[in-house]
């Protein structure tokens, strides 16, 4: 008698993968596109940009103002996820992406899941596994490698390794941003969450984005710098959110954390296409051991509930 045959997967849930691939390619690619033009941009004005941009198209999408809507105790926490969410994560990737290659800045945007785990044992006291130790020091080695072995033609010098630290500073503020917003995020539409994050973030980044324009100007704007800021402002902050809360309706959270491993993987091959970076033999062993952490991490316990 042979063995029942696996139930084939519902269009419902292909169609929440390819939604979440779909997703990740996009958000991979901003780190590339955003280190394309920040030669001839400045790097808060276009954060700000970006995000007013975002916020605009949204206000328009749930036709109400900022914070319209939202109970006057949720006011300061959705002003924190807007300061890690939006300004630090902005200062981070914009600053850190004048220095750091594009191909290893990609590839550490995939590393929020390792800093939930690491913020959540310290700030929340959840208990540490074996497996999370074991990745934590995977990650660290594989990002000493990466980060030493790249194509660019920048000598090592103290700039190229602190544009490392500071792409890997919005992995981290992203992380908090997960933690924080766990209590909030579950009582307002995504479409009103990200109103506000994005709307407050850039309030925080106008004075810093008015200051550097008096001083540096607003930089040279051709059709690749509107382009690249209708692609940030719209596809990569608007359309992405859509795409991955409305999979998570039809897949579990875990598989479509195992999706974006598209992220990444998309940004690097874009880098590479568009700045002619390549990774040595030490930087693929880096890569690998990422990925390795990260499955450690991602990886379900036993008998565990799906998270919400």
């Amino acid at each position: 008698m042979n063995p029942a045959a696996p139930p084939l997967p519902s269009p419902g849930h292909l169609r929440g993968i390819a939604q979440v691939a779909l997703a990740a390619v996009l958000w991979g690619a901003a780190y590339p596109l955003t280190k394309g033009v920040l030669g001839t941009l400045p790097p808060i004005g276009l954060g700000f940009f970006r995000f007013a941009l975002a916020s605009l198209v949204l206000v328009v999408l749930t036709r109400s103002p900022p914070l319209g809507g939202i109970a006057p105790a949720d006011r300061r926490a959705m002003g924190w996820l807007a300061f890690w969410g939006t300004f630090v994560l902005v200062l981070g990737m914009n600053f850190g992406l004048r220095w750091a290659p594009g191909i290893a800045s990609s590839i550490i945007s995939g590393t929020p899941p390792l800093f939930t785990v690491i913020l959540a044992a310290v700030w929340l006291r959840e208990p540490w596994q074996g497996r999370q130790f074991a990745a934590v020091a995977i990650a660290l080695a594989g990002l000493f490698l990466l980060a030493g072995d790249t194509s660019e033609a920048a000598p090592r010098g103290p700039h190229y390794w602190l544009g490392i630290v500071l792409v890997t500073v919005p992995q981290v503020a992203w992380a908090v941003y997960g933690i924080l917003g766990k209590a909030i995020i579950s009582r307002y539409p995504w479409p009103v969450l990200c109103r506000d994050t994005f709307a407050l973030g850039a309030t925080m980044l106008a004075p810093f984005a008015l200051a550097e324009a008096w001083q540096a100007g607003l930089g040279t704007w051709g059709s690749r710098e509107w382009l690249v800021l209708g692609y940030l402002g719209i596809c990569n902050s608007v359309f992405t959110y859509g795409l991955w809360n409305s999979a998570l309706a039809m897949i579990p959270v875990s598989t479509a954390s195992f999706v974006l491993y598209l992220q990444p993987i998309s940004g690097a091959v874009l880098s590479s296409v568009l700045f002619g970076e390549r990774l040595g033999p030490a930087g693929w062993a880096g890569t690998g051991l990422i990925f390795l952490a990260l499955t450690l991490v991602l990886r379900e316990r036993p008998n565990a509930p799906e998270p919400a």
